[in-house]
């Protein structure tokens, strides 16, 4: 299987926590750890990591590896805060579905990333205590060199 290169930068706040406290944050893997991004450019994190390429055909890219979560056809990545006890305080769920299998080729071809950008700056905690996490689609892009 061939590997792709993609790049998740998260320009956003992040939850608020009701005790002050902070836990880990990170892209989380299949077995439930968090992985931490790097500090890039205006603070925002950002997540270099592979995925196979399991499935590439005309209509059809299948992409599978350590990050890739749910069923061949509505794979998603999960980017994750854990509470001050280890539990999680929010997961946003990031399809991977919006990639294309001729991105994918571009991709391979020029031996270049994928990125995507999310902007989350409306990060609050509703009267109940429990954040809002949910899908948040982003557009996959080339990276240029």
């Amino acid at each position: 299987m061939e590997a792709i290169a993609l790049q998740l930068i998260y320009d956003g706040a992040g939850p608020v926590h009701r005790d002050g406290g902070a836990g880990a944050f990170g892209l989380q893997d299949r077995h439930g750890a968090l992985h931490p991004g790097t500090r890039g450019a205006a603070g925002a994190e950002v997540f270099d990591f592979t995925l196979q390429v399991k499935t590439l055909d005309a209509d059809t890219v299948v992409l599978c590896g350590d990050f890739a979560h749910g069923s061949p056809a509505e794979r998603f990545l999960y980017l994750a805060w854990a509470d001050t006890s280890g539990g999680f305080a929010r997961r946003l769920k990031l399809p991977l579905s919006t990639i294309t299998p001729s991105q994918v080729r571009e991709a391979l071809d020029k031996g270049t990333m994928l990125t995507a950008t999310l902007v989350d700056h409306s990060a609050k905690a509703p009267a109940s205590g429990a954040h809002q996490g949910g899908t948040r689609p982003v557009d996959w892009i080339l990276a240029t060199p």
